[in-house]
Parts: C-alpha cells; structure tokens; sequence
C-alpha cells in the first residue's frame, strides 16, 4: 500500500475530518499501514488491526467504523475525544460521488438526531480504583468486537462507591460513544419506591429526540427505545438498580452500545440470562484511603498518621464514609483531627467495627457517591 490519497468528498464536515487525520498521520512521521498494525496490537486484539481496514480509513468516501479510527487517532497520539467530534459529524454528512455536485443541504436543526450528554459531574478527588478501570477498558474493547451489546454490573455494599466509579470511567471514555451517553439513577437504595422501568424509559425516549405519541405499555416502549438507539453508538448507565427486572426493558437489542449498572444487589438474572459482567467494589485499601484523606483535607494528615489510620479502619475504607468524616475536618479546620476523631477512632471502637448508639439512620447522598 503505497502514499495515501484523500478521498474525494464535498467541502464541509468530511472534508475536516480527512484532513485531520491526515495531518495527524504527517505529523507521526507517516508510519506504514504493517506498522500501524503492530501499534494497534493488544492482549484482546493480538494481531492489530487488519491493514486493508486501515488504510481504508484513511481513503474511503466515508468514515471507518469508530473503533477504528479511535485507534488510529490513539497510536499517532491524537486527541480521541476531538476526533469522536469530527466522526461524528462526518458521519452524518452525505457523500457524493461527483466532486463537481453541489454540496449536501444543511440538515434542518429540528430534525437533526439529538445527542445526549446525560452524565452526572465527576466525583474529585477520586483515587483507589485503577485496577477495576484497568478491567472495564478491556471489557470496552472486548465489546467493540462483540456482535451482541455488552453490559457490566457493578456491585457492592452502599458507600463503598459503586455510582462514583462508575460515573468517573463513564466520563473518561464518553469519547468512544460518540452519539452519545444516557444516564438514569433508577433509586434502588432510596427509601421510596424505585423509579420504574416505564419512566427511565419516556426519559430516554425524550432525550432522543421522540416526544410524541409514546406507546402506553412498558413492552411498546421498550420497543420505540430499541429502535431510536439501534445503530448508535452510545453508552447507557443505569444507576443504583432495584432489580434485574428494572433493567431488562432499559438494554438496547444491537450491539455498539455499552450498559453500566449499579447495584447493592447481586442481580444473578442480569448475568444469568443476559450475559452482563459483573464486577464487585470492595473498600479502599488504607493507601487509598490515606490518599484520599489527603487529597481532601490536605497535610493534616500527614501531620496526624496514627489519628489518620484509626479513622480509615473506622469507616472500614467506605469513600462515603470517608467523604462525610474529611467535611467535618474542613469545616472545623483549626480542630486537631485527634480532638475531632480521637474517641471515634480510638482502638477499644476499632475492635468493635466502629458500631455507633443505636439511632434512626441518616441517610447520606453525595453526587454519584453510592
């Protein structure tokens, strides 16, 4: 495969989008397809990418799949997250075989497919949890090469930070879902009822743009939402799950999405009859946690080890526990930590798992802290 040719496509989104990628293939020194090939090797993709499916990224009348090009933009050490931009509009723009031919039309914005970016605000600092985003990136690669959706269940205790993580990776990887990211907290820990799988679904529905004439049963809807999501690529999270029953009519039917759930329960159907992975959160480790103590109330810590440690053991490593103990030190900023935790983290209570009086609970909700 010898020099690269641009495609020949109308002026405007396409066009941008070769271009760039052109130049950033230029400005990487214009390495070989073959040694494209051997960058994009991964454990879940041994061989790389297949050649041919390269350099038809870079010469085809119209954009690659997006697993591709993220590669491609990756290896040559681009920007993914402005390349998901420039696919995405791309894609959406028609190609023309006659170079000659009048551009395509300006879509009309009151038809145009909403994209919706439906993601809470990521939880900072966050620390403790690179090796169980080491694992949902390649549960992410491992579906980019699935014919069927993938789904990941996280669970784990209340507290010990199911909805942070999962909210935190969901940012880091929206670039890879480039028609969007869907996001619903279906209640499952509230002491109310748990929000029902008919009005997660006409939210979803209205964030993609259908509005009118919605089906009056769960099944139908289920149905439009498959339908207006089929194609896309998009990531859905499903927050802090009642059951797998609440779940079953919010996963799309094709594949190119991915599906995040929370939960405190195991939702053994989930995995049993459709193939979702699960993926358990345990407490920080103390490292971890220091860290984190660290990060939120600064050297303090480091001024008051022993004091620091009694607290983690206290918590039992929970990031919402942690969390509610650090705002009572920043708000009492000129109160030692041992005057503010001494008797809470004092031994004789470690020994006993920190149990307070008995009292109504207090329940405590951070944004994306479950």
């Amino acid at each position: 495969m010898g020099r690269l040719s641009r495609p020949l496509v109308p002026t405007g989104a396409l066009t941008d989008f070769y271009e760039q990628l052109h130049a950033l293939h230029l400005a990487a020194g214009q390495p070989s397809m073959r040694r494209l090939q051997r960058l994009t090797r991964t454990d879940r993709r041994p061989t790389g990418i297949n050649p041919t499916s390269i350099h038809a990224a870079f010469v085809r009348p119209q954009p690659a799949r997006w697993e591709v090009v993220a590669e491609i933009v990756r290896v040559l050490g681009g920007d993914v997250d402005r390349f998901a931009t420039l696919w995405r509009r791309a894609r959406h723009c028609q190609v023309r075989d006659d170079p000659d031919g009048a551009p395509p039309a300006r879509p009309d914005p009151a038809t145009r497919v909403p994209v919706p970016r439906e993601l809470p605000p990521d939880v900072l600092p966050f620390t403790g949890r690179d090796p169980l985003c080491d694992t949902l990136d390649g549960l992410l690669t491992e579906g980019t090469d699935r014919a069927a959706m993938m789904t990941v269940l996280l669970t784990g205790a209340s507290g010990v930070g199911k909805s942070a993580l999962a909210v935190h990776w969901a940012h880091r990887v929206a670039g890879r879902f480039p028609d969007g990211q869907l996001y619903v907290d279906l209640r499952g820990e509230d002491p109310g009822e748990p929000a029902s799988a008919t009005e997660a679904l006409v939210a979803f529905l209205h964030a993609l743009g259908d509005t009118a004439d919605l089906p009056g049963t769960p099944a139908a809807l289920a149905a439009r939402y498959r339908t207006r999501i089929s194609g896309r690529r998009m990531l859905v999270l499903l927050d802090n799950a009642a059951s797998a029953e609440q779940v079953r009519l919010l996963l799309p039917g094709s594949p190119g999405c991915l599906v995040l759930v929370t939960s405190r329960d195991s939702l053994a159907t989930l995995v049993v009859r459709h193939g979702a992975r699960r993926l358990e959160l345990g407490p920080l480790d103390t490292g971890a946690a220091i860290e984190l103590l660290r990060d939120l109330i600064g050297d303090r810590i480091d001024a008051e080890t022993e004091t620091a440690h009694a607290l983690v053991q206290c918590c039992g490593g929970q990031p919402l526990a942690l969390r509610v103990a650090a705002e009572r030190a920043v708000a009492l900023g000129s109160v030692p930590l041992s005057t503010l935790f001494g008797a809470t983290a004092a031994p004789a209570r470690r020994t006993t798992g920190c149990t307070p009086e008995p009292r109504r609970p207090v329940r405590v909700r951070l944004p994306g802290g479950g």
